[in-house]
């Protein structure tokens, strides 16, 4: 029997029991470098110098010390490797056959294992080991987080599914203070166990993975020898090498350790695998002299701020899992029904793009704000295709449904495995605007709608609806009205439905509810469920990692500033009370929400808070009418009881949702959320939820007293229940909060389905089905289940619509492990107390007839050459010398469900648009075409004429970010809104490859009218067409109706239209003065021109510079460089500066710069606005080399 260490537990020293027979001390050196993907640098320089540094100098130490193994963890650094540096990957490939170059970690990379949801935690183990297993034939067997900030009691469970045996890291070792007795470690390796009872082994202080040594052989080392002492079987585990930055262990370090292996001193060194630890103990039930531990290993500090730090990355996180679920769920129904294919590689692209970002310093919200615009362009790029790929599925599903209704058909698609009574918001066509609105279910019952807004024939309504798990049914919106006693009343301050009554005071804080079901009151006399700020927030060292206890200690501030409440809504489906508030320079705004026929037991409180406050935190606080010594609070696995704040455990992390139920089990409240993560509760009845993290910087990061600026839109909610907390219930509303109803408008026809079907369920409430996917490898369909009662072992019957053919039981990555039982479309499933099981299935083919597409390849008359091979970078020019890579574009495309075909990649391979006319094939029936497009240097609005109809579409350029969350004084809000059917991860220059800066295409779709038989192209030769293709759909496509994913931007969400070109207002200023040219065809006036292919040329002394004359002054609020990238990347501008003045006799005043540049274009707004009538650009690095001595500079922009 091993022995068992549970919370609270004493530090128990390991015995030596197992040593080497020859020598009493073991060391297992585990060399590594930990390199962050972003941190103080961005994903560019990660991947253009530290990865680089990585692979070299390993493979220096690998050939010449045999003895040396190097641990490396995160396949997206391996496929980076590949992408960028093939030659020196095949090296690497090499190296890991012979066992020298060790695969660590098992994930796709260095999750944070705290925020991400379970289900991102198993997807990020699955894709990291099927590329290994592809590329390199062999897996990882354990997790390698030398760096992150804490671990969730999840991360046993997790890892152990997936087939896992051990954990190490080296980060515990920076608590502040003792968990455990006097100690801050519950051993220094044994077995931690995981919430559901499975086991892995674990060390927990691993020593510095930036540990170091002098040369000298290790083997009589006094400090290993120490360290082994007090270690189990006196043996130590001990990381060496180098941090953050990449590279490897020093020279020295390796001599150390690899005369140590020869040496004749009392340790026998190891020169170790990450995981040999791991394999030389199991299976562990042969050591029962193994410590085990079981709870979660949180940091006491070092992290508390990670919870809520960059609040909008958090956000997009959050939806992405939540899309990519949605998005699966549907392909798998959409494949089955036979009405698209399974779009495997989107997928999986897209969930690689978001799950990097789950790192540990970028989820977490500490890496410097430009490393953040990556961040943000790869998250709503997911969102992007995410959404498509649910759309184009859902479509699929719809051309089997029945949609034939009176009015308006719309399609409702529910996710989640679970029935639901909900309220879906629906935009959809209206031409005249609707006095009342009614919605008919497919079982001909007319409900209440509810009429939000109208505008141009677009009306947006609510209504409620009935549905069953994993299902789509057809609602019948239309104008009319239905007799009945209304149920929701908001006037002045008050807000009531059948459920409950809610009260406001005077600052707009929820003074009173009362749950009139059962006669209780949920908030605490006297008090008030609502906003609180605390200020000062003081940091010391790590400002964004950082929330101290003695802040949240403070007595809070209210936030009633200008505190104004009005009726927002007040209808039969939905009403709501508004209040705007002020605090500093900061605005609020919540709507406090009752519904009516949905989600009736929940009270949802969104918040839209334009965030401007520096040295400030804020949080949700409810100060309850019941109350216990311990909260319960959601793992996404199970759940955890904690105590009020100490010490060591005060801001706490939790997934979807917190609860306090009385000591007496008679009533308690739920509080849930849909993107927050940080938690604390000060006493007995208070639960807070953090909602904003803008820490003081006295010393370290100072850009981060302006971290979260910019607006916010997000929702908390709250659900009181009479008795206990029931586990089963609570998740499921967490869920409903979550994954919301998505609605889509659809033309009317018939279907072999009726209006409604659902294709999977559980007969069990604490069995949940959490994903619905289809197998990496095979065509079987992956089930993954959760229990969530957490008592006893749980049988149910997981129901399908098709009959299973086949099944097994399969891990966390979908090797199969066992069998499965099956009878006609039922399958049986057991699981123990907050277990998971993963199975695989095959259902009998549905018998649709698969659904075809007749279409045909349209010749283009490419006359532009826009890729280029690595070899031959300089060929290829698609605008000023860039290219796209042509070793990344496929031969062809198939972009939901319509495919493209693309030029030859060694010729020309782009049509340049020049009004020219293309032929429609005739007599085929073609009423579409699309084309694949792009556009040279800015977002155009591109006019195709098909027979003598005008239809205008939006085409972005083919490179830069998709969308940006708007963070105040740094980037604006935006997303594109395209169909992205193309990302190339990098663009070729001249002579070298641009990490990280993608190029897009963009699928466009264009009607032909009857009697069409020529598509008249844009007179634009800044559009680029790739490909098209003419096809004949006999349905339309469904039209999104319900907002599908979140960009966190103020107002209008998204750019339709071509983006209005700022003004350069120095193209009619006097160039007064510079410090030299090369010749008249490089004079400074050249970059001005609006001309790109024009440039300023100056070789002589540093600093060089151009001086105008604005005439008069003018207001400037930004200003935009074009580099000489397109020539050699080596020649793009490294540091300069913007300098102004009002009068000649003036000193010239810096207004901004850039420093260490490597970005050929640079757009740049300025903190605020500034009236200047002198400009000046002033250069002090004109080139990425500290001796280059040639500005090259071809536009230059002030606006």
């Amino acid at each position: 029997m091993m022995k068992k260490l549970i919370f609270p537990l004493l530090f128990v020293l390991g015995i030596s029991t197992h040593v080497d027979a020859q020598k009493p001390y073991k060391a297992y050196m585990v060399s590594n470098t930990h390199l962050d993907t972003q941190w103080l640098w961005t994903v560019q320089t990660t991947i253009d110098h530290y990865l680089y540094r990585t692979l070299t100098q390993n493979f220096w130490l690998i050939d010449h010390y045999p003895g040396y193994i190097f641990n490396f963890e995160g396949a997206v650094r391996y496929q980076w490797a590949k992408e960028y540096y093939p030659t020196e990957y095949e090296r690497l490939k090499n190296y890991i056959k012979a066992g020298r170059w060790n695969i660590s970690g098992s994930s796709w990379d260095s999750t944070d294992p705290n925020i991400p949801s379970p289900e991102s935690f198993f997807r990020n183990l699955l894709y990291g080991q099927e590329f290994f297993k592809k590329e390199f034939g062999k897996k990882s067997n354990d997790i390698f987080l030398p760096d992150c900030f804490g671990f969730g009691y999840t991360l046993p469970t997790i890892a152990a599914h997936s087939g896992i045996i051990g954990f190490s890291t080296q980060k515990l070792q920076h608590r502040k203070l003792p968990f455990y007795g006097d100690h801050k470690l519950p051993f220094m390796f044994g077995l931690w166990e995981g919430i559901d009872g499975a086991r892995i082994m674990a060390v927990p202080h691993a020593q510095d993975y930036v540990s170091r040594f002098d040369g000298q052989e290790l083997s009589n080392n006094g400090k290993l020898v120490d360290l082994a002492k007090n270690g189990l079987n006196n043996t130590v585990y001990h990381y060496y090498g180098a941090g953050d930055r990449g590279g490897s262990p020093t020279i020295a370090s390796v001599r150390s350790v690899e005369t140590g292996m020869k040496g004749e001193g009392s340790v026998q060194i190891i020169s170790a695998r990450s995981g040999q630890l791991f394999d030389d103990y199991y299976p562990f039930e042969k050591h029962p002299e193994l410590l085990v531990f079981k709870g979660e290993l949180l940091m006491d500090v070092h992290a508390t701020g990670c919870y809520t730090s960059q609040a909008a990355m958090k956000l997009f996180n959050r939806r992405n899992e939540l899309l990519a679920d949605a998005a699966e769920r549907a392909s798998v129904v959409a494949e089955w029904l036979g009405g698209a294919a399974y779009p495997e590689e989107p997928l999986r692209e897209s969930w690689q793009r978001f799950l990097w970002h789950q790192f540990h310093d970028d989820l977490t919200g500490t890496s410097i704000p430009v490393a953040y615009t990556f961040s943000w362009n790869d998250e709503l790029i997911a969102q992007s295709e995410f959404a498509e790929i649910t759309t184009g599925a859902v479509g699929a599903v719809s051309r089997a449904l029945d949609t034939r209704t009176r009015g308006i058909s719309v399609v409702v698609y529910n996710p989640v495995a679970q029935s639901r009574c909900d309220i879906v918001t629906a935009t959809v066509d209206m031409a005249s605007q609707p006095k009342d609105i009614v919605a008919v279910a497919p079982n001909g019952k007319k409900v209440f709608g509810q009429l939000l807004s109208w505008q141009n024939g677009k009306a947006t309504v609510l209504f409620p609806v009935d549905m069953d798990p994993v299902s789509f049914s057809v609602y019948d919106v239309r104008s009319g009205k239905i007799s009945g006693t209304k149920q929701l009343k908001a006037e002045s301050n008050i807000l009531e439905n059948s459920i409950y009554k809610v009260v406001l005071d005077k600052n707009g804080d929820i003074a009173s509810i009362t749950d009139k079901r059962n006669g209780r009151e949920l908030v605490e006399p006297g008090k008030a469920f609502r906003l609180a700020l605390f200020t000062p927030s003081e940091s010391r060292t790590w400002p964004a990692w950082e929330l101290f206890k003695k802040t949240i200690d403070q007595t809070p501030l209210p936030v009633n500033g200008n505190v104004e409440i009005s009726v927002a809504e007040n209808g039969p489906v939905r009403a709501s009370l508004k209040v705007k508030r002020t605090y500093g320079t900061s605005n609020f705004v919540q709507y406090i929400t009752l519904t009516e026929g949905g989600q009736d037991d929940r009270i949802d409180i969104r918040n839209e808070i334009d965030w401007n406050e520096r040295n400030t935190l804020l949080k949700a606080e409810f100060p309850m009418n019941v109350s216990n010594e311990i909260a319960t609070y959601d793992l996404g696995i199970g759940y955890i009881g904690r105590g009020s704040n100490t010490d060591n455990k005060y801001e706490v992390v939790a997934q979807q949702w917190a609860d306090i139920t009385s000591a007496d089990g008679s009533y308690g409240i739920s509080v849930m959320n849909d993107s927050k993560y940080g938690w604390d509760k000060p006493n007995d009845n208070t639960i807070r939820l953090t909602l904003l993290h803008t820490p003081e910087t006295k010393r370290n990061y100072a850009y981060q007293n302006r971290q979260d600026f910019g607006f916010h839109s997000f929702t908390y909610s709250l659900i009181g229940h009479d008795g206990k907390l029931d586990k089963a219930e609570t998740v499921q509303q967490g869920e409903l909060l979550n994954q919301r109803l998505k609605a889509f408008q659809t033309d009317s026809h018939k279907g072999t389905l009726g209006k409604t079907f659902s294709f999977a369920s559980s007969d069990n409430r604490n069995v949940l089905l959490k994903a619905l996917k289809k197998a990496e490898s095979s065509d079987e369909y992956v089930v993954r289940v959760y229990e969530t009662e957490g008592k006893q072992e749980q049988k149910a019957t997981l129901t399908f619509a098709g009959e299973i053919t086949a099944a097994c039981e399969a891990d966390g990555t979908e090797k199969k492990i066992g069998n499965a039982s099956f009878a006609g479309n039922t399958l049986q499933v057991s699981l123990k107390p907050y277990s998971v099981k993963t199975f695989k299935i095959k259902l009998k083919p549905s018998g649709s007839v698969a659904a075809t597409l007749d279409s045909e390849y349209l010749a283009l008359n490419y006359n532009r050459k826009c890729a280029s091979w690595n070899e031959f970078r300089n060929e290829g020019n698609f605008e000023s010398g860039y290219s796209y890579a042509a070793e990344l574009l496929p031969e062809s495309l198939t972009v939901n469900q319509i495919p493209f075909k693309l030029g030859e990649k060694d010729a020309a391979n782009g049509m340049t648009c020049n009004g020219d006319t293309l032929q429609i094939p005739v007599g085929k029936g073609y009423n579409r075409i699309y084309f694949l497009a792009a556009a040279t240097d800015a977002d155009y609005e591109a006019t195709f004429t098909t027979g003598k109809t005008q239809q205008k579409a939006f085409v972005p350029c083919y490179t830069g970010f998709i969308g940006q969350w708007g963070h105040t004084n740094h980037t604006e809000g935006y997303l594109k809104e395209a169909e992205i059917a193309y990302v190339g991860t990098h663009r070729h220059g001249a002579t070298e490859d641009l990490p990280y800066e993608f190029t897009y295409m963009f699928k466009i779709g264009v009607d032909i009218p009857k009697g069409a038989t020529t598509v008249i192209l844009p007179a634009n030769e800044k559009i680029v067409l790739f490909a098209a293709t003419a096809v004949k759909e006999t349905m339309e496509p469904v039209e999104v109706a319900t907002q599908l994913f979140r960009t966190a931007v103020k107002g209008s969400v998204t750019i339709k239209e071509a983006t209005v070109p700022k003004e350069n207002i120095l193209k009619e200023a006097h160039v007064m003065g510079w410090s030299g040219y090369t010749r008249e065809g490089e004079h400074p006036r050249l970059m001005v021109d609006g001309n790109s292919e024009t440039k300023w040329c100056d070789t002589s002394i540093l600093p060089n510079y151009v001086d105008f004359d604005l005439g008069e002054n003018k207001t400037i609020s930004g200003w935009k460089l074009l580099n000489a990238g397109q020539e050699s990347q080596s020649w793009i501008t490294s540091d300069c500066f913007l300098q102004v003045k009002n009068a000649v006799n003036e000193e010239w005043k810096t207004v901004d710069g850039i420093f260490g540049n490597s970005s050929n274009e640079v757009s740049r707004n300025l903190s605020q606005p500034i009236e200047a009538r002198y400009v000046r650009l002033l250069v002090t690095r004109p080139t990425q080399s500290k001796n280059g001595n040639a500005v090259r500079i071809y536009e230059f922009n002030v606006y």
